[in-house]
């Protein structure tokens, strides 16, 4: 009986999938592509199957080519070991994080002939990103495989890792120098079997010790070419066990080791990095507050009976605010989407000593008894944010369904029942995630504080011009150095609204544009007498056919309406004509977030071109007219 009701229930959850597939597909001719996308996460999130997995991808290829909601990404991905079975998983969740996968991979065991060679298919491929996937036992059969070979265990193994770190880093240097694209290498697992057993950790040259020293050697390579990152494979092999992550029937038959099930999470680590570098990672995180920061409700159990303290429950519920935190800390907005009476909420912030959360950590809440769409749209506007970067989490599955249905852009995390699960939920797909951690990332919140006070001040001005004023804004324009240079491209990566062109750059595309003496490549910093907002704008040009030719001019949210961009024009005007140019000509391409910049160069006497039929527009300013000046409000840093 017991046999029968599993596999009953097996059938019915297949039928039930069957089912959910259906009104997918059906879906999409009523909600549109947001609306699909919302669904597949949920299908994937409740069975991540290789039925979902390849329904998803047939899904996507049936989508028109000119589809904008998704953004075309290519994908080379060279490996050591068979690993075409994970094309399904990783254009499915390609698809539920805004993207349409294309993959190129040649046969396994080919990477060296792949990147040495300047005329080889990769190259041609353009990809926007490349991994290599390296397992050691094909990489390193002297540490892996045959390490007891040598007598003693280890013994004469001891260049090994100078010549791979050598090998490694002048493969990367050779694709560095052919292609800009980023690069993901996968660091090195731990062996699935220690040769020597429990006494590996007391030999002066065991495998553990080797491996550690590859993967540090790995490190020193990627912090020694631009846009070369890895992936920590081996925290994830780890993370899920070893007896999980590998297939040892399929490792022999067919030199596949990872197991079917395992990889979807690969899949999904290597989202963490397309996201970042896409511009697709979110920036906020809005959160509940009943039975989400603290157990119970603080309107009915009055702030001494809500469950939040070094006992469990309560000790759960700290520790989802700690994590919280350090988001806030690695530069996430924070907002609160609360039904409740505000009095009790700022009872708990205020008063409650195991609050780690303040309301001074949050940029915006909305507290009150509206719809939680509503209130979201709200904290959209207010933050000046797209509602596409925000990620919302609650506990309760109806206000997650209804913010799902009303705001499909938005990603909802339903937080599971215990709340000892509250933190991995909101942490394992590293939805926050970023390449690295700027001064501005790491001083956000702050800088949106300071957003918030010139706002004051704007309302409390009786003009513009006062209001400009009163803000006592300080300018400073600098060449991109290797020290502005990852801020430069996490803003090209980041920025959508005020941004003429929405094109994406990595590091190693701005180093080969720094190394060029044609091109103009400048960072945009504000000061104001609420502090320094930092490096909020980029501009990059390019001289040519006696003009200079706009590529990238874009500005951060956190100063839009205060004429920075009129101060940036009015640098390419100068810059142009100590060159002895004759015009200044750009584009605009419009996007669905760019709005806000669409009518820079009309608004400052810009002659229009030519407009396609995509609406891409050109403009062209002649540089012996009467110039943009720069308005006196600003002063010019030192």
């Amino acid at each position: 009986m017991t046999e029968f009701n599993l596999k009953t229930a097996s059938q019915g959850d297949m039928a039930a999938q069957a089912e959910q597939r259906a009104l997918i597909s059906a879906s999409l001719d009523v909600g549109g592509v947001p609306a699909v996308i919302q669904d597949a996460r949920c299908l994937l999130q409740e069975q991540p199957s290789f039925l979902n997995f390849r329904f998803i991808r047939q899904l996507v290829t049936s989508l028109p080519p000119e589809e904008t909601v998704l953004k075309p990404w290519r994908v080379a991905l060279l490996s050591s070991f068979t690993i075409e079975f994970i094309h399904d998983s990783l254009i499915a969740y390609g698809f539920t994080n805004g993207l349409r996968i294309e993959i190129y991979q040649p046969g396994f065991g080919l990477i060296r002939q792949e990147l040495l060679n300047p005329t080889s298919a990769l190259y041609q491929f353009m990809p926007n990103v490349t991994i290599l996937a390296i397992e050691g036992e094909d990489w390193l059969p002297e540490i892996y495989t045959t390490f007891m070979d040598t007598d003693p265990p280890g013994q004469g193994l001891g260049d090994i890792t100078t010549r791979f770190q050598q090998e490694i880093g002048s493969l990367v240097r050779t694709f560095r120098n052919t292609s800009t694209a980023p690069l993901l290498v996968h660091n090195m697992a731990q062996p699935r079997l220690k040769r020597a057993g429990v006494a590996d950790l007391s030999l002066s040259d065991g495998q553990s010790r080797f491996v550690a020293d590859l993967n540090r050697s790995l490190c020193q390579v990627a912090a020694e070419v631009i846009d070369v990152h890895l992936v920590d494979y081996a925290a994830l092999v780890n993370y899920f066990g070893v007896r999980h992550w590998y297939d040892s029937r399929m490792r022999l038959y067919a030199k596949a080791p990872i197991a079917s099930s395992m990889l979807g999470h690969l899949s999904q680590e290597y989202m963490r990095y397309f996201r970042a570098l896409g511009g697709l990672n979110k920036k906020c995180l809005v959160v509940d507050l009943d039975n989400t920061l603290w157990g119970g409700i603080v309107g009915e159990d009055g702030i001494k009976g809500i469950q939040l303290g070094p006992n469990y429950p309560g000790n759960a519920f700290v520790e989802f605010q700690r994590v919280i935190m350090d988001l806030y800390r690695r530069g996430v907005l924070l907002a609160v989407a609360s039904k409740n009476n505000p009095a009790d909420v700022d009872a708990v912030f205020l008063s409650h000593p195991f609050m780690l959360l303040r309301k001074a950590h949050f940029s915006a809440l909305e507290i009150h008894w509206n719809p939680k769409s509503d209130s979201l749209k709200r904290i959209a506007t207010q933050l000046n944010l797209g509602l596409e970067h925000m990620v919302f989490a609650d506990d309760n599955p109806a206000e997650c369904d209804q913010v799902r249905r009303a705001l499909p852009m938005v990603t909802v995390i339903q937080l599971p029942r215990q709340p000892e699960h509250f933190a991995e939920a909101l942490c394992t797909e590293g939805l926050f995630d970023t390449l690295g951690l700027s001064a501005e990332d790491l001083h956000r919140g702050q800088l949106y504080q300071q957003r918030a006070q010139a706002e004051t001040v704007r309302f409390a001005s009786d003009n513009l011009e006062d209001y400009y004023r009163n803000l006592d804004m300080q300018l400073s324009l600098a060449p991109v150095d290797s020290a502005s240079r990852a801020r430069t491209a996490q803003l090209t990566q980041k920025t959508n609204q005020f941004n003429l062109t929405t094109i994406r750059y990595g590091e190693a595309e701005l180093s080969q544009r720094m190394a060029n003496p044609d091109w103009l490549l400048v960072t945009v910093g504000v000061r104001d007498r609420f502090g320094d907002n930092g490096i909020v704008g980029v501009m990059m040009a390019k001289v040519g056919e006696e003009r200079l030719h706009i590529d990238t001019f874009l500005l951060s949210c956190r100063v839009i309406g205060r004429t920075v961009e009129t101060a940036m024009l009015a640098f390419l005007f100068e810059a142009a004509q100590a060159l002895g140019l004759k015009a200044l000509r750009g584009r605009v391409v419009p996007s669905d977030k760019n709005m806000p910049a669409r009518d820079l160069f009309e608004k400052h006497g810009f002659s229009k071109l030519h407009e396609d039929p995509g609406g891409t527009t050109s403009w062209e300013f002649d540089l012996s007219s009467e110039p943009v000046r720069r308005p006196a409000w600003f002063r010019m840093a030192a």
